[in-house]
């Protein structure tokens, strides 16, 4: 079940922080899969440890061009679909061309259990401790519900959000390190298979709170185990199709039911601000 939920895991941390800082970030699919495509192509080259720095490099520089278009007051879901768009675009071409001139692997080298599943827990505890009980963590939410409160006071909004989304990216980078790593042992193409999206729905579920997007991952996580044990049971009535989607399906049920008056959310996501620079 960890080692299922962990890639949604880092990504959740890494859009939970984001989202604080009110920036809504749809292109964490994208991102995630130009980390997978680094962790593949290093580990490799330089083993499995650095090629989660690798991933995580990757993540930053890929999140970091979507930040600079935010804090440029560009749409940001504008901005996060061209970022999906990009990443699938980028990494298919990539791929295929290092394939072409055979320097591809077929499978890469992996991690053992435990440092990115556990480590996603201790990120988690870290990020929700940061974000309640720090000076940092202060301005971050306030970015997210007031930004011109923060203008007023002397700060910057952009400059903090374009830090908190840098970061973020490295986040994000080890989130396709543990996918790579830890999961598939190879890179495909379109390999996280709308795990960014779910990323996003287990923060609008976990309603922005640590412990809760932690609960909802690993049920998540247990519902993805629980469908692969059921296509090895041979349901020959049920389509295999029907079982691959259990955890989407799951997911999609969870937002219906929940009200949207109960969400809540910080009052400035997804909402350019238009002061100085």
């Amino acid at each position: 079940m960890l080692t299922l939920a962990a890639p949604l895991l880092w990504a959740a941390v890494a859009e939970l922080v984001g989202e604080r800082a009110g920036v809504l970030n749809i292109g964490l699919e994208g991102v995630m899969l130009i980390a997978c495509l680094a962790a593949a192509v290093a580990s490799p080259v330089v083993g499995p440890w650095w090629a989660i720095a690798a991933a995580a490099l990757a993540g930053v520089a890929a999140n970091a061009a979507f930040a600079a278009a935010v804090v440029l007051g560009a749409d940001q879901v504008v901005a996060g679909t061209g970022m999906v768009l990009a990443g699938l675009g980028v990494t298919g071409i990539v791929f295929r061309t290092l394939q072409a001139h055979g320097l591809a692997s077929t499978l890469v080298p992996t991690l053992p259990w435990g440092l990115l599943e556990l480590g996603a827990l201790v990120a988690l505890a870290a990020v929700g401790v940061l974000l309640a009980r720090t000076r940092i963590g202060l301005v971050v939410r306030a970015c997210g519900e007031n930004p011109e409160a923060v203008a007023a006071a002397g700060g910057s909004p952009p400059v903090v959000r374009f830090a908190v989304l840098v970061g973020a990216g490295a986040l994000i980078g080890v989130a396709g390190a543990a996918l790579v790593l830890r999961g598939a042992g190879a890179f495909v193409e379109g390999m996280t298979a709308g795990r960014g999206f779910l990323a996003l729905a287990l923060v609008l579920l976990g309603r922005w709170r640590p412990w809760a997007v932690a609960l909802g991952t690993l049920l998540l996580g247990a519902a993805t185990g629980l469908q692969f044990h059921l296509q090895a049971l041979g349901l020959e009535r049920v389509p295999y199709h029907v079982l691959l989607a259990l955890p989407y399906l799951l997911t999609l049920a969870v937002l219906a039911l929940v009200p949207r008056d109960r969400l809540g959310g910080p009052a400035a996501l997804g909402r350019p601000y238009r002061g100085q620079h």
